[in-house]
C-alpha cells in the first residue's frame, strides 16, 4: 500500500480506493492500481488499474473490479507504449487449483489521446499456461532455450512496426554470444540471462557507413533498444525485449 503521488492518485483516493503496487508510466501515460480491500493473505479484493492520459482519466483495464485468484483476474501490465497497452488475466477451469489458472488471456488496448482520452481493447488472445508436451502456438516459453537455435527477424522497434527488412538477431548458447544484422554492419557481443532478465554486453559492430539517413536512424535505435533490455518474453514465435516495463523490440522466429 502507499500515499497517493500525483493529482490522478489523488482523485481515485477520494473516490475510496486504497493505492497499491507500481506505477507504469510511458511519456505522458500512466497506469496504477487501487483496492477495496485485501484477503486473509493481504491478496487485493475489488482492485483495479486505472490509465491516465497527460492527468486526466482515459479507463480501466477492467469493466469490472477484480478479486485476486478468481477468474478473469488482472496479473500482468505492460505499457508498450505510449498509446498501446497490454494486459494478462488469469483464466480458470472448473477444476483448476486456486494457485494455477490453466489458461491466461492477453488484451491489447491502444489509447487515444484526444481532449477526452479513451481506452479501447482491440484484442485479445487466450492460450494454455502449461503444456506436457511441444507448447502451442502462440503459447508461453520462457525458458531461455526459447531463444537457442533461431533467427529473429526485427518486425517492431518502439511503436514503430517494420516490414521488408533484414535486421535479426541470434543467440549461441556455448559461447554465451549474441551476433545479428543491424541493417548497415554486423554486430556481436555477449549477453547474461537469469530467468526471464537479459542483459548485453556492450556491443561491437563492423564500421559500413549507412546509404540513407533513415538506414542510420534504424541502426542507431536497434542497437541502442538492445543496450536497454532488461528482459524477455517468448510467445510463440515472438520475441519481445522490454527496458524495465517498457517493450522496445519485437521479433519473430523464422
Amino acid at each position: 500500500m502507499r500515499q497517493p503521488a500525483s493529482a490522478a492518485e489523488r482523485a481515485v483516493v477520494q473516490k475510496g480506493w486504497t493505492l497499491y503496487g507500481q506505477v507504469y508510466s510511458h511519456g505522458t501515460t500512466t497506469v496504477f492500481t487501487a483496492m477495496s480491500g485485501v484477503d486473509g493473505m493481504c491478496r487485493p479484493l475489488g482492485y483495479q488499474a486505472f490509465v491516465y492520459s497527460e492527468g486526466r482519466y482515459a479507463g480501466t483495464l477492467s469493466p469490472v473490479p477484480m478479486d485476486s485468484r478468481t477468474d478473469s483476474s488482472l496479473t500482468n501490465i505492460r505499457l508498450i507504449g505510449a498509446t498501446r497497452i497490454a494486459a494478462e488475466f488469469a483464466r480458470y477451469g472448473k477444476s483448476d487449483p486456486l494457485c494455477c489458472p490453466s489458461k491466461k488471456s492477453t488484451v491489447n488496448y491502444n489509447l487515444r489521446n484526444d481532449e477526452i482520452p479513451d481506452l479501447t481493447p482491440v484484442n485479445v488472445n487466450t492460450v494454455a499456461m502449461c503444456q506436457t508436451n511441444k507448447p502451442a502456438e502462440g503459447s508461453n516459453n520462457n525458458d531461455a532455450t526459447s531463444l537457442f537455435g533461431k533467427r529473429w527477424l526485427l518486425t517492431e522497434i518502439g511503436e514503430q512496426k517494420l516490414s521488408a527488412n533484414k535486421l535479426y538477431i541470434e543467440f549461441d548458447k556455448k559461447q554465451s554470444r549474441v551476433s545479428g544484422d543491424s541493417g548497415c554492419n554486423r554486430f556481436f557481443g555477449g549477453f547474461e540471462i537469469n530467468g526471464t532478465s537479459l542483459k548485453f554486453s556492450p556491443l561491437a559492430s563492423t564500421k559500413r557507413a549507412c546509404l540513407t539517413p533513415e538506414a542510420n536512424r534504424l541502426e542507431t535505435s536497434f542497437l541502442r533498444s538492445l543496450e536497454e533490455t532488461t528482459r524477455f518474453d517468448v510467445q510463440g514465435k515472438t520475441l519481445r525485449l522490454y527496458a524495465g516495463e517498457r517493450q522496445v523490440l519485437v521479433f519473430t522466429s523464422e
